[in-house]
């Protein structure tokens, strides 16, 4: 599993999207991408705002899966 997000001195995450540009409105922890036992890749959205997946807002406490080649954007 991989954890997206905004680094702390606290939280450590895999990819700190903080080092992209202006993040404050970023969740320590925005989103989790986790591989299935099938082999289907998907992403929860834990933080408040949306994580839009090929252009489909998915809303906190919401998972989508993650197609070949879809495109992950974090809205600011």
């Amino acid at each position: 599993q991989i954890t997206l997000g905004r680094a702390t001195k606290d939280n450590q995450i895999d990819v700190d999207l903080a080092l992209e540009g202006p993040a404050w409105k970023i969740s320590r922890k925005q989103g989790v991408i986790k591989l299935k036992n099938n082999g289907e890749f998907f992403i929860a959205n834990e933080g408040r705002r949306p994580i839009y997946i090929d252009g489909r807002p998915v809303l906190g406490g919401n998972k989508w899966k993650l197609n070949n080649n879809s495109v992950v954007e974090v809205s600011e």
